[in-house]
């Protein structure tokens, strides 16, 4: 069983990790929503679906897993996203491509881009793959020497006009033969495929926001200061800090319910308006004025302040406010304080990615497993600590 020390440790820790992780939640739904994650990521599925996969080989596939902006531009895609029944899903502002669509606007759109407007016969279709498949393929026009075995387009396409990618176009093809020539079981079958990728996007959204999560979270972590490794040697040596810290966290366990915290992370996940956006501003305020506590308990800052006092004891020099002493090793103080300049300031904000870039990254890893990870597993240590007093 833990020490009281070592436990009390953890639920500082820990309670840090939530802070952050909420604060790196809302910063990356703003940046989310900004660059239009969402959109994007929903028109790379559709691209998927409709193009075929260029062999990029291993270094080509790892950049393209980093491209977190992707937008495809070619031709098949434009075609389909220029469709009334999707474009106009759009808002006319900066976010015009669409978050999210349905099924059968999909299965409509698609129809629609494969056989044209308006009604379609199943006879019609049959003919149209003919014309579908060999563009897809970039095949040359054949030169029929008879006339009835001439390819005849009901919906003129061009003749080198290509709609399709080759393999998406013989597997829509295969779904349409699956459905045995019945329009509207064609539709479902397209629309399951749809939803099938969309399950499969939604992950692929799921990565790509941890990785964004993990690059604020590092970013927060050395604005900010937090390296996990200096936060835990603070409240390993000061019982005041330490005490401090679990009855911030008590409190905050108290004031919140893991349902509500889960809820409030969901709904930051689906594409924020002006109104929402402000609310999660709002939520960024409480969450600074709960850190700036925290860190006013730890001492700790990534902005030098202009002076510090300096105080000698036996085991060693110690700075108040607390600050990492590699600024102050070519410094002398005066009446028992250290003032710095502005360029000393930028040195030591710069400074800290240097000598604390590995706590920094451990503290991102742990901001990038989300809010909701932590506040559960902070709950059941406070339990846990509560069970062992009662026992006790």
């Amino acid at each position: 069983m833990f020490n009281s020390i070592a436990l009390d440790v953890i639920i500082g820790l820990m309670f840090i990790y939530l802070l952050y992780s909420l604060l790196a939640t809302v910063f990356t739904e703003i940046i989310a929503t900004q660059l239009g994650l969402r959109s994007r990521n929903l028109k790379e599925a559709i691209d998927r679906m409709l193009t075929d996969e260029e062999n990029k080989g291993k270094l080509g596939r790892l950049w393209d897993s980093l491209r977190l902006i992707k937008n495809p531009k070619n031709k098949i895609i434009k075609n389909f996203y220029n469709h009334p029944e999707i474009k106009y899903l759009g808002s006319t502002g900066i976010f015009k491509t669409p978050s999210s669509f349905k099924a059968v606007s999909f299965s409509k759109t698609l129809m629609c881009v494969l056989f044209g407007d308006g009604p379609v016969t199943a006879e019609q279709i049959d003919e149209k793959w003919k014309v579908i498949i060999k563009n897809a393929k970039n095949a040359p026009e054949p030169t029929p020497t008879d006339p009835e075995e001439e390819i005849e387009d009901p919906f003129k396409m061009g003749k080198n006009e290509k709609i399709l990618d080759y393999e998406s176009g013989k597997y829509i093809k295969s779904l349409w033969e699956e459905s045995l020539g019945n329009i509207p079981n064609f539709k479902l079958l397209l629309e399951g495929w749809f939803n099938r990728t969309m399950d499969e996007a939604t992950e692929w959204y799921k990565r790509k926001i941890q990785i964004v999560t993990f690059l604020v979270g590092f970013f927060i972590a050395w604005i900010f200061y937090v390296d996990t490794f200096t936060i835990v040697s603070k409240l390993s040596t000061d019982k005041q800090a330490r005490d401090q810290m679990v009855s911030m966290a008590n409190t905050y366990i108290e004031n919140n319910k893991t349902d509500e915290v889960n809820t409030q992370i969901d709904s930051a996940r689906t594409e924020i308006d002006s109104q929402q956006l402000n609310s999660l501003l709002e939520v960024k305020q409480v969450l600074e004025q709960d850190i700036d506590n925290a860190h006013t308990i730890l001492g700790m800052g990534a902005w030098l302040p202009d002076t510090v006092t300096v105080i000698t004891t036996k085991s060693g020099v110690s700075y108040i406010p607390y600050i990492d002493n590699f600024i102050c090793k070519h410094k002398t103080p005066v009446n028992g304080k250290i003032a710095f300049s502005r360029y000393d300031k930028w040195k030591y904000l710069f400074g800290l990615l240097y000598h604390h870039f590995w706590g920094f990254f451990i503290t991102a890893i742990a901001v990038s497993l989300g809010a909701p990870f932590w506040f559960d597993l902070l709950n059941k240590i406070m339990k846990l600590r509560t069970s062992k007093k009662e026992a006790t």
